[in-house]
């Protein structure tokens, strides 16, 4: 019988600048969404840094009737913040409830079932790692990931990242040519060089500009970006445009042209990478350049996308952008979170029947 209730337990503020919120987010509605009649979102007070105050604003539409929000009215700092949390948790702890949580120390004995997602490669021997066999399904979001936990013989179901975006506005957004100016959208390529990639190859005048999203928590290195690109003398062709998320990013990308996402390559990135931004890429109806990692191509699966090497030199990444906008636009076809929600409690139907 299917479980009439899931709780979701993430340690991030909602709002707040942390992906790992964000994803709570979604998942929570896509679960409230896929048919479950109560969904217990347990999280930490909103931060709000560059995102709206509330959920409902920062996801962009209301929640779900049945999605109910538990996290206290003001931030707090460790220790008191982690006994609060696992307050609200003991509270909703039922045998009729399952426990969808990223970190096993938050799931005591007495649920119904746990259900762990891994988002980082498992190192048995680590004492979280102990607790975190006692979950009845691990959940990957990469392939490299999930063959990880296959190896140590966990029930495991490897279920990518799915699409945050406005499925309609994406799905008009594919039907429309770009206006030759449009500029390319990026996010994240701050990350280990992947912003004086971009920067390198940007020095080529034919490109159009260059919209950096997003803002790291704190907006700790955000001034050395600002810096990096002002060392280039392209302040005027590359502009750095702040966190967007729910409708503000699909305002965004309305305007854009192509989206740009590189990584850097190692043993981690190339089978174990699952960042939220390239499925929203996939289900954008914008083209991509991504860097060409196993995993990657295994998450985009038939969509296409411009490949280009980890480390592009400026004339191969100009080159793709250059193709990459020329090309058509593909359709929005990476799965929503209703979807992966769907997916999540079939495959923890299907460990329940064969164990």
């Amino acid at each position: 019988m299917s479980p009439r209730r899931w709780v979701v337990a993430v340690r991030a503020a909602i709002p707040g600048p942390r992906p790992q919120g964000w994803q709570a987010l979604q998942q929570a509605v896509g679960l409230a969404e896929s048919g479950v009649p109560r969904v217990d979102l347990v999280a930490d007070a909103p931060r709000v840094d560059g995102v709206p105050a509330d959920a409902a604003a920062w996801l962009g539409r209301a929640l779900p009737e049945n999605l109910h929000l538990h996290q206290p009215p003001t931030p707090q700092s460790p220790p008191v913040a982690g006994l609060r949390f696992r307050a609200a948790l003991r509270r909703l702890r039922s045998r009729d409830a399952v426990l969808l949580c990223r970190d096993p120390r938050v799931a005591p004995r007495g649920w119904g079932r746990v259900v762990r997602e891994w988002h980082v490669q498992p190192h048995p021997g680590l004492r979280s790692f102990e607790a975190a066999q006692r979950a009845d399904l691990h959940v990957a979001a990469s392939l490299g990931i999930a063959e990880d936990l296959r190896a140590l013989a966990l029930p495991t179901a490897w279920l990518p990242n799915a699409c945050g975006l406005d499925p309609r506005r994406a799905a008009r957004r594919a039907t429309l040519p770009p206006a030759p100016d449009a500029p390319v959208i990026a996010l994240g390529l701050h990350r280990r060089g992947g912003l004086d990639a971009a920067l390198d190859a940007w020095a080529d005048p034919t490109l159009p500009p260059l919209l950096l999203a997003g803002r790291d928590q704190g907006g700790v290195r955000v001034g050395g970006w600002a810096e990096a690109v002002a060392a280039r003398g392209l302040s005027d062709r590359v502009r750095l445009v702040g966190p967007r998320w729910g409708s503000e990013r699909d305002d965004l990308l309305d305007g854009a042209s192509a989206w740009l996402a590189l990584y850097p390559e190692d043993e981690q990135t190339r089978r174990r990478l699952c960042p939220l931004q390239v499925a929203d890429a996939l289900g954008a109806g914008l083209p991509l350049i991504a860097t060409d990692l196993p995993g990657l191509r295994a998450q985009a699966g038939e969509h296409p996308v411009t490949w280009v090497p980890p480390a592009p030199s400026p004339g191969v990444l100009a080159a793709a952008v250059h193709e990459a906008r020329a090309s058509d636009r593909p359709p929005a076809s990476a799965s929503d979170w209703t979807e992966r929600a769907r997916g999540l409690r079939a495959a923890l139907l299907s460990c329940e029947t064969a164990a």
